[in-house]
């Protein structure tokens, strides 16, 4: 009656224990791998809403007349507010390569921080007369193909333009 394993029983063991965690860090590597896409895509998501929402915030200040709504270029708009029957100058200047948002009300620069999401506007009148409503792209590198991007586009109307 033997009381041990044979050296070849031994090596077998070890073989075929050795193929299944070579096996395994293979398929964990790629899981590994498609879960930080994924992070970095939900990421990505929630950067563009987020700077989105800054944006839409600000325009959503505008409430004088439909003409003052002035899309001055991809990166700058210009619009009034009226507040106690006072006009005051206001424009967003979007600086991407800083990745920040200059807003100024009244001559007073407001620097609003976006992360690493450029921001465009453009018109989608079909009109000359105004610039409204104003489409507002945000757009961030796509994490599963660098040669694309992934953009959300929001129409947006100032509630007090009229």
């Amino acid at each position: 009656m033997r009381k041990g394993f044979t050296l070849i029983e031994i090596i077998i063991v070890i073989t075929i224990f050795s193929i299944f965690t070579i096996v395994l860090a293979l398929v964990l590597n790629d899981y590994l791998k498609k879960a930080e896409q994924n992070i970095q895509l939900l990421d990505g998501i929630r950067r563009l809403t987020e700077t989105a929402e800054k944006v839409i915030q600000i325009l959503n200040k505008a409430n004088g007349p439909a003409n003052s709504v002035k899309i001055l270029s991809e990166t700058e708009i210009q619009f009034d507010m009226i507040i106690l029957g006072r006009k005051i100058s206001c424009d967003v200047t979007v600086d991407n390569q800083n990745h920040q948002l200059i807003y100024r009300e009244d001559n007073q620069p407001q620097i609003i921080t976006i992360e690493n999401v450029e921001v465009r506007f453009y018109s989608a009148s079909s009109t000359s007369e105004t610039n409204l409503p104003v489409k507002v792209v945000t757009s961030i590198p796509n994490p599963m193909n660098r040669l694309s991007k992934i953009s959300l586009e929001f129409l947006v109307y100032p509630p007090g333009v009229r």
